[in-house]
């Protein structure tokens, strides 16, 4: 029985080390949750403005939250383990067709992995690289698939947990001021 405490006890400490610390800051190259340029507080409730954050795209580009916004915006979280993530990236597209905005976040996932799933869903709204999960943990997404929207401000609009279908999407981005 001591064997098997002694056996559990790297892997708890292990698994303890992804959790909590500061979000900030993602590494050397500043990709993950950071400040607004205007010092505004980040947040994940209705109301609250939305976490910024700075993310590596598959093709080396940056996707940043607060160069997004202007418009109603849907953020997406994904990966490509997730069924339910895959059946909705068309219901994504199609809204993204329609001329709404929408980004993804996939999460813990490499870019040759997010350039696959966005050439198998033929997606062409912009996918970022959340590699630490911590964009994720800001934004309170427990599981996938998870959907924010933001109000042209950059407040969040509502949260969907699960999934999403083309028609609750398009009443979500309408709902939060789009025309």
């Amino acid at each position: 029985m001591q064997r098997r405490s002694f056996l559990l006890a790297p892997a708890f400490v292990l698994t303890l080390a992804g959790c909590g610390g500061d979000d900030k800051e993602e590494g050397a190259a500043g990709f993950g949750v950071i400040d607004w340029p205007d010092g505004a507080g980040n947040g994940a409730a209705p109301g609250e403005r939305a976490t910024n954050f700075r993310l590596e795209t598959p093709n080396g580009s940056e996707l940043v939250l607060a160069e997004q916004v202007g418009e109603p915006l849907v953020v997406n979280f994904l990966a490509s383990w997730c069924a339910n993530c895959m059946e909705e990236m068309a219901a994504l597209q199609a809204v993204h067709d329609k001329g709404h905005r929408v980004i993804g976040v996939n999460l813990r996932e490499s870019a040759d992995t997010v350039t696959k799933i966005k050439t198998d869903s033929n997606a062409t709204f912009e996918i970022g690289l959340d590699t630490t999960g911590k964009v994720t943990r800001a934004f309170k997404i427990v599981s996938l698939p998870g959907t924010v929207v933001l109000r042209a401000d950059g407040t969040v609009d509502s949260v969907i947990r699960g999934p999403i279908t083309e028609e609750s999407l398009l009443e979500a981005v309408l709902a939060a001021g789009a025309s």
